[in-house]
């Protein structure tokens, strides 16, 4: 089951609403710590009390989608969810997020099939300011003439970026095949022949059928008492009348009766994108925990079926994955790829072979109990922020009517047996039920024709037509084994999870130009086998412990990080000491990585965010590594052997280099045992350091352009940074967050004022050397101009004008309530407590950086923007459309 806050294209409904009257506001219905209550205009309000973390979500869910938008109305949906943040009548245009970032929270927004959710993260102390604010903006917000002509220009861009992305318009084109009838089958974001005509009438009629309160629910999670809540939720909303609600029922899809296959040739791709589509029933079904079981078999995990299969087995895929989409309409379970043209009929015989297994022969026991350890495992970690507690019940609530249906869920999921897999597998993966769509590069096999293809998947039908149908403060421990590793263990008893995060010093920093990309390439062999296990049997280990285990690699360190269950905390430290002590890199998977690697490097252009921060890291660091791309370069990575990864492994691997972090449901003195029980024998090995190039200091502007096909042009400013340790980490980092966010300068002048482009931000990355300082702004060729113009006034202006006291407040109280939500999560916790170790800051280093931005003063804002954003002293750098650079 695919929630609809995390597949954008996800889910429909029939369903016909009753005409809801003025009533007295309902009793209290409590069901453990959840609170439902209704108040007197029909809004039906869900509250979560969940006092272990200090902070609160709240959201608000519209139940209206694109799919309940008419011809003419396609994208409008989208277009009201960016118009809610744009003013009230009592905030003006910019002022909600900015007000939102000064109590120190995060507002954004949402549209799927189905719903538009509003949603807000905010400190618990800041609770009912957040309400406020949200049903303020979405209840009465103030659709200005001026800006939605601005906002239209936004949504046309984001239109026109989609259009140049490969993956998204592989996606719009297997929904615009896989669907007739249903209105499933069209983009959230619209069209941009529909936007471009929208007018405010045609949104307040929207509105006003739409957004009422019989059609809404509201959300909280967090550090809450209901009882005090609901009086407030009452006054806030008093003046928000019922108005009678119908839903007029959708066009239903009607059953495939015929194989459909398509092709779209792309000129921005360069890699085939290959779809499979089959309908399966609605979330109301009763197949749904063996559909959902079925796709994490086939591909939802490294271990599962076509991943072992068809991509690490016979190497005829970069990526492969499958997903159940169940909305409250007819689904798909969606079988996705990413490989060479040529391998077009191969990888369709493979993907339908591999069913056609599953279909014929039930799965183990033992595997089948993997998929369903995999699936508790993603609703027991969405529990760990306030802001998942609150999809779910949002999710389950306007989806099945029933937010309490995640236990039922899994309980269902606990009784499928090993024949459903497989007779779920037979009733729906079969043709003609299947669509199949390619997205090829334009060049590539010129003569392909895709009816071919027809005949391959007429093989796989059946003899006969498929049927259709509150925490306590944490007790640290840290210490350092005789062998020289550091250990810190922190218990978090709220969640039963433990994340762990092994670092050593390496990453970018310390390769040179022979051997760039080597830290990379050993982060993605760490757990590909050790001297005992091989890559299955360690996935499948990791699967039984709900866990995720993998290896990471930045600028500064590597290492290994995941999580599993606590009840399997000993089995899962022994893992993880094998895969650091012992690990094999064994040549077939060396091989099999090194073409995927190449691959990425290959296709980066593909991505022009991530490509123009290369170039512009390039630019700005010519001698450091700093400047080098991650995944290395064709040349490094083709050469590298097993001997050259085992040997700067070990290298850099030695305790003395190594840091280990546990945090969660764990006994800090019986996990230090088991810890020196496991590593301690580990012999100790000094480490040494290799010498890091010096980069000389920038005393002059470095310009860089380059062409590819792209529709936007992708614009990069960026300064020569700083580093973790520098003072002046804490005034950039504060001069990052005053231009960067939607309530930042960088949005609201050139963005919102100028509708000079979709995307514009800032970029700080502190790092052991100096790192950078950017603004990044992706925009049309015909403003680039004005563009860059607009992002050298800002970056002037911060260096001659003292930011406001107002400004600053709202910056830093925004940087420490983002913070606090960050940390929510053990992952991210102990990946924190590792870095700030190894790094040197201290295990604790997350008060001292709250005290320390709190600290940050006007005066030292505009010293920071003086000493580091030199215009004489920067890197430009311009990606273009055009030929290929």
């Amino acid at each position: 089951m695919v929630h609809n806050q995390l597949v954008t294209y996800l889910f429909g409904f029939i369903a016909l609403v009753a005409i809801a009257l003025v009533r007295p506001m309902d009793a209290y219905a409590i069901d453990g710590n959840i609170t439902n209550f209704t108040l007197p205009n029909g809004l039906e309000v869900l509250v979560k009390e969940d006092h272990a973390r200090k902070v609160t979500a709240l959201q608000i869910w519209v139940k209206v989608g694109s799919a309940d938008e008419e011809q003419d109305e396609r994208g409008i949906s989208h277009l009201i969810e960016h118009m809610a943040f744009k003013g009230t009548e009592r905030r003006g245009v910019g002022t909600i997020a900015s007000e939102v970032e000064s109590l120190g929270g995060d507002i954004n927004a949402y549209t799927s099939w189905d719903e538009t959710v509003f949603h807000i993260v905010v400190p618990s102390s800041a609770t009912v300011q957040g309400l406020d604010i949200l049903t303020d903006a979405v209840l009465r917000p103030v659709i200005d003439p001026g800006e939605l002509e601005k906002e239209k220009q936004v949504v046309i861009e984001e239109i026109l970026e989609g259009e140049e992305r490969p993956e998204r318009k592989a996606g719009k084109f297997l929904l615009l095949n896989a669907y007739t009838a249903s209105p499933y089958r069209y983009p959230i974001i619209g069209y941009k022949e529909t936007v471009e005509r929208f007018t405010r009438d045609n949104i307040e009629r929207f509105r006003q059928k739409w957004y009422v309160p019989e059609n809404m629910l509201l959300v909280i999670v967090g550090d809450v008492d209901p009882t005090a809540l609901k009086p407030e939720l009452a006054r806030m909303t008093a003046d928000f009348k019922p108005q009678g609600f119908f839903r007029h029922p959708r066009a239903q899809e009607p059953p495939q009766e015929k194989t459909r296959t398509a092709v779209m040739r792309d000129n921005n791709s360069r890699e085939t994108r290959l779809h499979m589509a089959f309908h399966i029933p609605s979330i109301h079904g009763v197949d749904v925990n063996a559909l959902d079981l079925t796709s994490d078999l086939l591909g939802a995990r490294e271990s599962s079926r076509l991943v072992r299969a068809i991509k690490k087995e016979k190497g005829l895929v970069n990526t492969i994955s499958a997903s159940a989409m169940t909305p409250k309409e007819t689904g798909v379970f969606i079988i996705s790829a990413t490989l060479e043209s040529k391998n077009i009929e191969a990888v369709t015989r493979a993907i339908m072979d591999e069913v056609a297994k599953l279909a014929k022969t039930p799965p183990s026991e033992e595997e089948l109990d993997r998929a369903k350890t995999n699936i508790e495992a993603q609703h027991i970690l969405a529990r760990e922020t306030v802001q998942g507690m609150a999809r779910n019940l949002g999710s389950f609530r306007t989806d099945l009517g029933d937010a309490h249906y995640e236990k039922k869920y899994l309980e269902l999921n606990r009784i499928v047996k090993p024949k459903q897999a497989s007779e779920v597998t037979a009733r729906y993966l079969v043709p003609p039920n299947v669509t199949l769509t390619l997205l090829i590069p334009e060049k590539d096999r010129p003569d392909f024709k895709v009816d071919s293809l027809q005949d391959v998947l007429k093989t796989y039908e059946p003899p006969e037509p498929p049927s259709r149908v509150a925490a306590r403060a944490p007790e640290v421990l840290t210490a350092t084994l005789d062998n020289g590793m550091r250990v810190v263990l922190v218990p978090d008893r709220s969640n039963s999870v433990v994340s762990f995060r092994v670092g050593c010093l390496g990453g970018k920093r310390y390769e040179n130009e022979q051997d760039q990309g080597i830290m990379n390439f050993i982060s993605r062999m760490l757990d590909k086998g050790t001297q005992t296990l091989n890559e299955g049997e360690i996935s499948r280990k990791i699967e039984d412990m709900g866990g995720r285990l993998k290896g990471f690699a930045g600028y500064d360190s590597f290492g290994l990080a995941g999580h599993f269950f606590s009840r399997h905390l000993d089995d899962g430290l022994k893992l993880v000491m094998d895969l650091y002590a012992h690990p094999s890199f064994p040549q077939d998977r060396l091989d099999r990585e090194r073409s995927l690697i190449l691959n990425q490097i290959k296709t980066e252009p593909d991505r022009p965010v991530e490509f123009a921060v290369q170039v512009f890291s390039e630019t700005l660091f010519p001698k450091h590594p700093y400047g080098y791309d991650k995944h290395g370069s064709v040349e490094t990575v083709t050469g590298f052997t097993r001997e050259d990864l085992l040997e700067a492994y070990k290298r850099f691997s030695v305790p003395a280099n190594t840091v280990m972090t546990v945090v969660g449901d764990l006994d800090p003195q019986v996990t230090l045992a088991k810890i020196k029980e496991l590593f301690g024998g580990i012999p100790a090995t000094r480490f040494e350091a290799p010498e890091v190039t010096k980069e000389a200091p920038l005393t002059e502007t470095r310009r860089k352009t380059l062409e590819i096909p792209r529709a936007k042009a992708h614009l990069l400013i960026g300064f020569r940074g700083t580093t973790f340790t520098d003072k002046e980490r804490y005034s950039l980092t504060a001069l990052n967050n005053i231009l960067a966010g939607q309530g930042g300068r960088l949005f609201l002048e050139l963005r919102d004022k100028e509708s000079l482009a979709y995307v514009v931000t800032s970029i700080f990355r502190p790092g052991i050397d100096p790192g950078f300082f950017a603004i990044y702004m992706a925009c049309d060729v015909a403003k680039l101009d004005q563009a860059e113009a607009g992002l050298l006034r800002e970056i002037n202006r911060v260096r001659t004008e003292p930011v406001s006291a107002a400004e600053l407040h709202r910056s830093i109280t925004n940087l420490v309530g983002n913070y606090q939500i960050h940390l929510q999560s053990t992952s991210a916790r102990a990946e924190n407590t590792c870095l700030n170790t190894l790094y040197g800051l201290g295990y604790d280093f997350d008060k001292e950086y709250v005290e320390k931005i709190k600290a940050v003063t006007s005066a030292d804002v505009l010293d920071a923007a003086k000493q580091f954003l030199s215009p004489d002293k920067c890197a430009i750098v311009k990606i273009l459309p055009g030929k290929e650079g």
